[in-house]
C-alpha cells in the first residue's frame, strides 16, 4: 500500500523545490539529504525495532513516513524540506531494513526468499504506478499537494494494515522470577 507513495519524494522533490524558488543545486541535494537519512535509518532502527517489536516498528515507519510527508506538504523554503527530507529518509531506511524480518516474524524461515521477491515486485509495481499518478495529478491540478496528501493517506492506510494484522507478541517466560 505504501510503495504508491514511497517513491514520489524522489522524483517530485526537486521540481516542488524549484517551484518554490530553491535553486537547481539546492533542490538537488534534497535527494542525497533523503539519502543521507535513509543510511542513518538502515544502521540505527533495527535494534530499536527489536526490542520494541519488528511489526510495531513497521507500523511505526509507515505512521512516520505518512507524518513526514505531512512535513512536506507544509514546507516551501531549503530548510524547512531539508528537515522533511532527513525524517523522510530516516523513516524510509528503517523501512527497507525493517521489512525482511518482518517477513520472517510472519512467515519463518520456509520460502522467505520467495516471499521477500513478491514482496518486493509488489513493492516495484507501486512504484511504476505511484510517480506516474503523481505527475498525472500534478498535470491536472498543478500543485504536488494531491500526491503529497494521497502518500499520507497510503501510509497510514500501511500502518493500519500491520496493526491489524499483527502477531501479539508473546511474553518472555524464561526469566527467573525474584524471590
Amino acid at each position: 500500500m505504501c510503495s504508491f507513495g514511497v517513491f514520489v519524494p524522489f522524483v517530485d522533490l526537486v521540481p516542488d523545490a524549484m517551484g518554490h524558488g530553491v535553486p537547481q543545486f539546492s533542490a538537488v541535494l534534497l535527494l542525497s539529504v533523503i539519502g543521507i537519512g535513509s543510511t542513518a535509518g538502515r544502521f540505527f532502527l533495527g535494534g530499536p525495532a527489536d526490542r520494541m517489536g519488528r511489526s510495531c516498528a513497521l507500523m511505526a515507519m509507515f505512521a512516520g513516513m505518512g507524518f513526514a510527508l505531512a512535513i512536506w506538504a507544509v514546507s516551501k523554503d531549503f530548510w524547512a524540506l531539508a528537515v522533511f527530507a532527513f525524517v523522510y529518509g530516516v523513516v524510509y531506511g528503517g523501512w527497507v531494513a525493517i521489512l525482511p524480518a518482518v517477513v520472517m516474524d510472519y512467515f519463518g524461515g520456509r520460502n522467505v526468499s520467495g516471499i521477500i521477491g513478491i514482496l518486493y515486485t509488489s513493492v516495484a509495481i507501486g512504484t511504476l504506478i505511484g510517480p506516474i499518478a503523481a505527475g498525472f495529478a500534478f498535470d491536472m491540478s498543478h500543485s504536488y499537494m494531491v500526491p503529497i496528501i494521497a502518500g499520507v493517506c497510503a501510509n497510514f492506510i500501511a500502518a493500519g494494515i500491520v496493526a491489524g494484522t499483527s502477531k501479539v507478541r508473546e511474553p518472555i517466560t524464561d526469566m527467573v522470577e525474584p524471590t
